[in-house]
């Protein structure tokens, strides 16, 4: 049984996991939440947060720069499938020059506000690039409007929709007791399961006429250093009055750091990279402490790097696509990106053809990978039927 693989181009698709916020589908990247209040016994406020990188959308030259845009349009149902509210906006992004549409870090941002009856049950969001043909939908439940407290999350002063903290970022978590509800102070706990790494009590201030307490958190201290480790953590705010508890809730948010300052992670990247380095380069490199760990990465990669003039190193992207890829396909009883196959996969790229042959009574499971334009051929073997493929040809590989 023939299976034909055309050689691609590995493509790496970063994808930004939201926290507890809804899953967006589509070609074009929007990070987005939302956030409900009570208004009235038959009234609710509901804001949508959303953020469209400017890097994702089509942008075309007029005589001032670069221009984008997009359409928004906004659907809301009731449990009986019945639409109660539905609109569409028509929004543009205009930048002087071309870096500004490639900005990795600029992004088109706003908060929709809508007051709805108490039936809203779900919202449909569609946005739409009008250069391209290119689109962003999410479907997703209402959350239930809150008794007592209102928890919002901000990153620089802005609300943060993807619920992520990166290593210079600072943890910004408002709490606003609600309506009638009133406190002296929040207690804060930022928990990771079950170890708390860090917390606080925060006195409840108005600002505004509006009372609430504000909790900020660098991710490092004055030196640099990371107060936390990547990973899910839950920020558990408890409103309390003369000691007494008013009510509790909490929220997921996600820290992401570079890999250098997790000691776990830059182990295992280290050790990928096996096919590329000798024994003494990645023994060098687990011994750098943390501080210089991005010098001496960079410094690994700096003469492998075919471009030098591009922002990424291509090499080095390619690689640990190529790593990941055998993770996700060679794991299944074998060793993953240690296998046989990983080591071909990861020196050559994908085979132009593989032609598997499985179980038969007389004679066990093989692979065999074909490369025509480099005139290779290698022959993996499942002796055991346990799904670890050994190299048997080339003999002496």
């Amino acid at each position: 049984m023939k299976t034909m693989f055309f050689l691609l181009a590995l493509v790496t698709a970063a994808v930004t996991a939201q926290v507890n916020a809804p899953v967006v589908q589509g070609d074009l990247k929007m990070n987005l939440d939302h956030t409900v209040y009570s208004v009235s016994p038959q009234e609710i406020k509901l804001e949508i947060f959303y953020e469209i990188p400017y890097f994702t959308l089509t942008f075309r030259r007029n005589s001032t720069g670069f221009i984008a845009r997009y359409r928004l349009a906004v659907e809301v149902w009731d449990q009986k499938r019945q639409s109660i509210f539905g609109d569409m906006w028509t929004k543009t992004v205009a930048v002087p020059d071309y870096a500004g549409t490639v900005n990795q870090h600029s992004t088109a941002s706003e908060v929709i506000t809508l007051n709805l009856p108490r039936t809203a049950r779900q919202v449909r969001i569609i946005v739409s690039d009008l250069f391209s043909e290119r689109t962003a939908s999410v479907l997703f439940p209402l959350k239930k409007a809150p008794d007592k407290l209102i928890i919002r999350l901000e990153k620089s002063g802005k609300t943060n929709p993807t619920r992520i903290y990166r290593i210079n970022d600072t943890i910004e978590v408002i709490v606003q007791p609600f309506g009638n509800i009133s406190g002296d102070s929040v207690r804060f706990l930022v928990k990771k399961q079950r170890r708390v790494p860090t917390g606080a009590t925060v006195p409840v201030t108005e600002s505004l006429g509006i009372p609430r307490a504000r909790l900020v958190i660098p991710i490092h201290d004055s030196s640099g250093t990371p107060r936390f480790s990547s990973g899910e953590y839950t920020v558990v705010a408890t409103l309390v009055a003369s000691d007494s508890i008013i009510g509790t809730d909490s929220v997921k948010i996600r820290i992401e750091l570079p890999f250098y300052y997790d000691e776990s992670t830059w182990t295992l990247k280290v050790d990928q990279l096996l096919y590329i380095a000798t024994y003494e380069q990645m023994r060098e490199l687990k011994r750098t402490p943390r501080e210089g760990r991005q010098k001496a990465w960079e410094d690994f990669w700096r003469d492998k790097d075919p471009n030098p003039s591009t922002a990424v190193n291509e090499q080095e992207e390619e690689y640990f696509a190529r790593i990941e890829y055998a993770e996700r396909h060679f794991a299944k009883g074998d060793n993953g990106y240690r296998s046989d196959r990983a080591r071909i996969y990861v020196q050559y790229g994908p085979p132009d053809e593989i032609e598997s042959r499985p179980f038969a009574v007389d004679r066990p499971a093989e692979e065999i990978w074909y490369y025509y334009q480099n005139n290779l051929t290698f022959v993996f073997v499942d002796r055991f039927g346990s799904g670890q493929f050994i190299l048997v040809s080339p003999g002496r590989w």
